[in-house]
């Protein structure tokens, strides 16, 4: 949300962040926002008391990148600094607009590696307990053990399905199956 109001060149409004956080009242919110002014960390624009934008301080605590412009991973294009936008802050990937919880986990092994998925890639998870088939997933297997799978669901069964040729399907009794949430996104260290 603060990457995009940065972009859009204003800072939300108060039923905007209620309605971002989950909360009814206003006057929550307007607490809230009245101890992040106090402490520097946001400020009212002028002329608008009820819309808020993020100072410097504030933004050095979310933890931003500016958005510098594009580079090709390909042919070469021309190098032109743009620093009209923000990439979104690590405070916003972990921050759902659903509503649900992120989280992020260590990847081991190979067998996800056709999903791009591989040794040592950070997973941001999703929580979700009913995704659609054919998404990617954490899932829990009897209660105790753990993996990274795309899911099907076949009648009283699930499947759990690698992307990797040398290693099989995990067909499991639906009700020892429980998905924990949906791989979203997938972080590689550059070294590959």
């Amino acid at each position: 949300m603060l990457a995009r109001h940065a972009r859009e060149g204003r800072g939300p409004t108060i039923p905007e962040i209620a309605q971002a956080v989950g909360l009814k009242s206003y006057q929550t919110v307007h607490h809230h926002l009245t101890k992040l002014e106090e402490g520097g960390y946001v400020e009212r624009e002028q002329g608008r008391p009820r819309t808020t934008k993020v100072t410097d301080k504030g933004w050095a605590i979310i933890g931003y990148a500016p958005l510098l412009g594009q580079v090709a991973a390909g042919r070469s294009i021309e190098a032109i600094v743009d620093e009209g936008g923000f990439s979104p802050s690590a405070s916003e990937l972990l921050v759902s607009p659903s509503g649900r919880r992120r989280y992020t986990l260590m990847a081991t092994g190979d067998s996800m590696i056709g999903a791009r998925i591989e040794e040592g890639d950070t997973l941001l998870v999703e929580e979700n307990e009913d995704p659609p088939d054919g998404t990617v997933v954490v899932a829990l297997l009897y209660g105790e053990s753990v993996t990274v799978k795309k899911l099907y669901r076949e009648g009283e069964t699930v499947r759990l399905k690698p992307r990797n040729s040398e290693h099989e399907d995990i067909v499991v009794p639906a009700e020892e199956v429980r998905v924990q949430g949906e791989v979203i996104m997938v972080l590689h260290p550059p070294s590959r």
